[in-house]
């Protein structure tokens, strides 16, 4: 959550500050989006989804994969899935507990600001928590945590770091994403990390 928090602050500070200090906007005929277009993201999580009291072995970070298709200039549908491993003793003698969380989603985009260096989008992501509970001594589990929908709206930046190279390297980005879900039992603020390639 305090990772989460911090991520939210420094992206709002690189937005307001790339608006105030960059006056000139990518000229409309060198659109990084158009209509037809097609990209791949591979995605680590900033904090975990874990939601219970004293997580372990959890794995480094969450992991997963979207997809993006431009249906207009700029605006695009797209999918993802994301997913986070960790164990508890869950406060009780029970054996170790094994939590798993799947995250597949539906999102809508907009890239709403273009500037030398830099794109800024926001959106929001719609799916299905997925949760998977397993104890090693064949307890059942008792507590709150389910599986459920979530609704999360974002806003993002997207760093063109290569995009003066030419071939493979020019249709690589990096994307920050911060999430606002407000219908969720296992996070509130997270972010995500990405290498975005357009292949269409």
């Amino acid at each position: 959550m305090k990772r989460g928090i911090i991520f939210i602050v420094v992206l709002f500070i690189i937005i307001f500050s790339t608006q105030q200090t960059v006056s000139a906007s990518i000229d409309d005929s060198v659109k990084k989006f158009p209509k037809g277009s097609l990209y791949l993201a591979g995605l680590i999580g900033i904090n975990s989804y874990a939601a219970t009291d004293e997580p372990f072995d959890a794995i480094p970070f969450p992991m997963g994969a979207g997809f993006e298709a431009y249906i207009a200039d700029n605006i695009a549908i797209g999918s993802m899935f994301m997913f986070d491993k960790w164990s508890d003793y869950l406060g009780v003698f029970g054996g170790k507990w094994t939590l798993q969380i799947y995250k597949p989603s539906l999102y809508i985009t907009y890239n709403f600001k273009e500037v030398k260096g830099l794109s800024f989008f926001t959106g929001a992501n719609l799916g299905y928590n997925i949760f998977s509970i397993s104890n090693e001594l064949g307890n059942d589990y008792e507590g709150d945590l389910k599986s459920g929908l979530f609704f999360a709206p974002y806003l993002g930046i997207h760093l063109y770091f290569w995009e003066n190279l030419s071939g493979f390297f020019s249709r690589l980005f990096v994307t920050l994403k911060v999430n606002w879900s407000v219908v969720d039992d296992f996070t509130s603020i997270y972010g995500t990390v990405g290498i975005t390639y357009r292949f269409k």
